[in-house]
């Protein structure tokens, strides 16, 4: 098991709308992930660690390829327009979780710059997985040297929910190929992941928390189909995955004691969830203790030992 605390960075404040007095955080200020390091297995007498000082919040680059020309020939994708970060945190299998964590930097990778067909020429970003309109039309299509100009068709293409979206497609498209070997509940119970995506917006540069969490539905003609959920926090709540049932409603509590009270969250959520992992005496987690901020493409660690 694995305990991971994620929320908004409260350096700022704003009214929640033009007509209300009540502040809310400024999802400007970046986003703070904080996790266990400890990996145990169960045994016939209960749990035991195995590793220590696992990774459970990765940072994963995500790259814009921008269409080559020679000319007016278009020649496939060899350059990166623009490279942003996202963080990437689980919680539960660590087999399922390698393989989602995989699929996500795979597609986050290989991001292209397209084009949609209609009345009017509009650039757009796909999954090297999704129908391109410039690859099927095939290397040597002549294409108007007034067109595909980057610094006025390739700007603000990328947006933070389109990012979600991709994760999203890609935690299904590994749950899906993991389903093709899936023998019964206890392999269905054994590879639950749940996955957060820290992100900040290359367009608005406002920060996106999401949450997808493990979903499972059986299917009329026999099986099992496994999915996620996606969910976005908003700017004054915090996401839990992993012991979510045992620290989920202190967690909770320590944000609402701290909003009400103007102290900083992110620091008394960090004392709470490194006090709870060095407390715990059930090996479902332990120390070192982690500590990431993403705030655009800035990323910063912090470990937190015995």
């Amino acid at each position: 098991m694995t305990l991971v605390v994620a929320g908004y960075r409260q350096n700022g404040f704003r009214w929640n709308t033009e007509d209300s007095k009540e502040l809310v955080p400024d999802r400007r200020s970046g986003i703070f992930l904080i996790a266990d390091s400890l990996i145990s297995t169960a045994t016939h007498s209960g749990r035991e660690p195995l590793v220590s000082g696992f990774k459970k919040i990765v940072e994963i680059p995500i790259n814009v390829w921008q269409p080559h020309f020679i000319g007016e020939l278009f020649q496939g994708y060899i350059k990166v327009f623009q490279t942003h970060k996202c963080l990437i945190a689980f919680a539960g299998s660590t087999l399922t979780a390698q393989h989602i964590v995989n699929s996500i930097t795979n597609h986050l990778s290989e991001l292209r710059i397209d084009y949609e067909k209609g009345t009017e020429f509009q650039c757009v970003v796909r999954n090297s997985c999704e129908p391109n309109n410039l690859v099927s039309n095939g290397i040597g299509t002549h294409y108007d040297d007034d067109i595909f100009i980057p610094d006025r068709d390739y700007q603000n293409l990328l947006s933070a929910e389109y990012i979600s979206n991709v994760v999203e497609h890609s935690i299904n498209q590994a749950l899906n190929s993991k389903m093709k070997h899936l023998l019964g509940p206890d392999a269905l119970n054994a590879m639950r992941t749940d996955i957060v995506l820290a992100i900040t917006c290359p367009i608005t540069h406002e920060d996106y928390l999401y949450t997808y969490k493990f979903e499972h539905e059986f299917l009329p003609e026999g099986g099992v189909k496994a999915f996620c959920n996606k969910s976005f926090a908003s700017a004054n709540e915090i996401t839990v995955i992993g012991m979510e049932n045992t620290y989920g409603e202190p967690l909770r509590a320590v944000v609402k004691d701290s909003i009400e009270n103007g102290a900083s969250l992110e620091e008394n959520l960090l004392a709470f969830a490194i006090k709870s992992i060095k407390e715990d005496q059930t090996f479902e987690i332990g120390m070192p203790a982690i500590h990431k901020t993403i705030q655009g493409n800035y990323v910063t660690k912090e470990v937190y030992q015995d």
